[in-house]
This record gives C-alpha cells, structure tokens and sequence, in this order.
C-alpha cells in the first residue's frame, strides 16, 4: 500500500536557498533539498482504490494561490534537545492552517483515515542524528538562535501535491500522484 500525504513543495530554487540556512553541525541529518515541502495532512498507507478519493478530497478543499515567507528558523520540541530543525512559514502560516483544516474536513467526509495530529506548518530542514551527544544536541540548540534566513525568501503556493512517500536505505523518495492548481479549485 503506497504511503500518502497532502503538501505543498518548494520550488527548486528557494528549496536550495532555504537549505543553505541550516547550521552546519554533525549532529544534524539535512533533508535534501528537493524533498522540502509543507505537509498539509499525512495519510499514511492506504489501498491504491482509495487514492483517488484523496485527490477528490484535495479538490474539494479549495483555495487561491497565496505568498509564503519562510521563516525564521525553529525547532521541535521548543525547549530541551532539539529532535527537528524547521524553517516557519510567517503569515502564512494561518493560509496554510485554514486549507490544512478544510482537507482534513473533505477527508473526514469521504471516511480517509488521516493522522489526527494538530497541524504546525513549517518545512522541517533537518533531523537530529540519534547518536548525537550531549554537547553536539546543545550546539545544535545554541546555533538555531543565530542562525538566520535571508530576507524575502519566499515563494507563491499556487498548488497543492498528492504525494506518495517510499522509504528506502537511502531516505524517503517521494512521487507527486496528483498536482491540483489552487487557482482551479473549486469548493464542492
């Protein structure tokens, strides 16, 4: 069963852009530039059959294109040692909360089961290596809050991503099943 989530990707150059923010450390596990997205609302295994009815959801959703502005930098959890390097989305974070909130309404109607977790929009950058020691975990901490994203580094959402995720030796592949224009949405 393919592994499916609902997000919004960077494009190239700001996903490289935004890549080059992250402090330099040992202990942290970048993620690749052209896997950089916003998650609206993860999935997870689900039957082929059913699928489609994801992409329904998506389309169902609705939404107009809006700017994103990335940043600043932060971390998960916020106090204590750092597991996850992520980058904000600024004002639009509240754009991505409300389209998050009415896909996860259209796939509560169509009875898709979908990780219930409330949504935090960011892009997660990296992830702290389980090996990393004591001191490694608090350089990572201290270097987030000198770490900077240059300014105006944003980019127009203009779409939303049906996405499949394969996980593999050498990190997650993901495959774009369904790309829908927000432009071309309509609410159903």
């Amino acid at each position: 069963m393919p592994r499916i989530f609902v997000a919004i990707p960077l494009p190239p150059d700001v996903a490289s852009a935004l890549a080059r923010a992250i402090p330099s450390s040992p202990a942290l596990r970048a993620v690749a530039p052209e896997l950089l997205h916003v998650t609206l609302v993860f999935v997870g295994a689900l039957p082929e059959g059913r699928v489609g009815e994801v992409t329904a959801a998506a389309a169902a959703a609705g939404g107009t294109p809006f700017t994103v502005t990335l940043g600043p930098l932060g971390r998960f959890p916020p106090s204590g040692s750092p597991t996850v390097v992520w980058a904000g989305l600024g004002t639009a974070a509240a754009d991505v909360e409300q389209l998050g909130a009415r896909l996860r309404k259209e796939l509560a109607r169509r009875n898709v089961p979908f990780d219930r977790k409330p949504l935090q929009p960011h892009v997660t950058l990296a992830r702290v290596r389980e090996r990393a020691g004591p001191a490694e975990v608090a350089a990572v901490a201290s270097a987030l809050g000198g770490t900077a994203i240059s300014s105006g580094l944003s980019f127009q959402a203009d779409a939303i991503h049906v996405m499949e995720s394969a996980l593999g030796r050498g990190g997650p592949r993901y495959t774009t099943r369904s790309e829908l224009p927000l432009r071309d949405i309509r609410r159903v």
